[in-house]
């Protein structure tokens, strides 16, 4: 999985939380947090997705904000925590 800048294609994101339950995006805080939102907004047609916004401290990033299903993820769960670790690694 990729990690999303502020710029990337919304859609992409979207794609990527109905189809892995995350998507996680770089930047600092006010941008990251408003693309997530976006993210959000345009999950709004898909019923079985109840989107949430995460962030955690990364090796190679420093930190990631994300957006993930609360269908498929307990916030602060070790599996998401593994897998934003992971993206952090793949997109190293």
């Amino acid at each position: 999985m990729k990690i999303y800048g502020t710029r990337s294609n919304v859609y992409d994101a979207v794609d990527a939380v109905a189809a892995h339950g995350i998507a996680a995006v770089e930047g600092t805080k006010t941008p990251a947090v408003e693309y997530a939102n976006r993210i959000i907004q345009c999950l709004e047609p898909y019923a079985d997705v109840r989107p949430s916004i995460g962030y955690q401290n990364v090796s190679n990033n420093g930190y990631l904000y994300y957006v993930y299903d609360l269908n498929r993820f307990s916030t602060g769960s070790p599996e998401l925590e593994e897998i934003v670790s992971q993206i952090d690694e793949d997109n190293a």
